[in-house]
């Protein structure tokens, strides 16, 4: 009975490397957003106690800027591993569109100027990632030169 092959056979481990990146990305930032939920009640104090702004209010201005943030989360993590997925299916053009969705998520926080350490740990592994699926033996092998 012929075992099932797995979709990483014969994957170089660069690529391998990257799918695991590009993956580690997606939850990073899906958990950020959920770590942010958490701290609601804080954000919303900080913004009464600093901006001296009412209760009610910064209540609503925090789930705002929280559904956007989740809402990002969402999308940029979605657009990473499925476009991941497809490069793991020897689609080329998913690699550049990879690296364009990488380095508008990038340039978007170099742009908002909001360097925390939880985006500095982004930055690292998309650059990781990025690295990985542009290896040459990444390279050759979605052009089919290798495996």
């Amino acid at each position: 009975m012929a075992t099932p092959r797995s979709p990483l056979s014969g994957t170089p481990p660069a690529l391998r490397a990257g799918l695991g990146l590009w993956g580690a990305v997606g939850v990073f930032l899906l958990v950020r957003a959920v770590l942010s939920w958490l701290d609601f009640g804080a954000l919303r104090d900080r913004l009464t106690e600093v901006r001296d702004i009412p209760a009610g209010r910064a209540a609503g201005m925090v789930r705002d800027l929280l559904l956007v943030n989740t809402a990002l989360a969402v999308v940029l993590a979605a657009g990473y591993l499925v476009l991941a997925w497809l490069v793991l299916r020897r689609r080329s053009w998913a690699r550049i569109a990879l690296t364009v969705l990488a380095a508008v998520h990038v340039l978007s926080v170099l742009a908002f100027g909001a360097w925390t350490a939880s985006n500095l740990v982004v930055f690292v592994l998309v650059v990781l990632a990025w690295a990985c699926f542009w290896r040459r033996s990444t390279s050759e092998w979605l052009s089919g030169e290798r495996g």
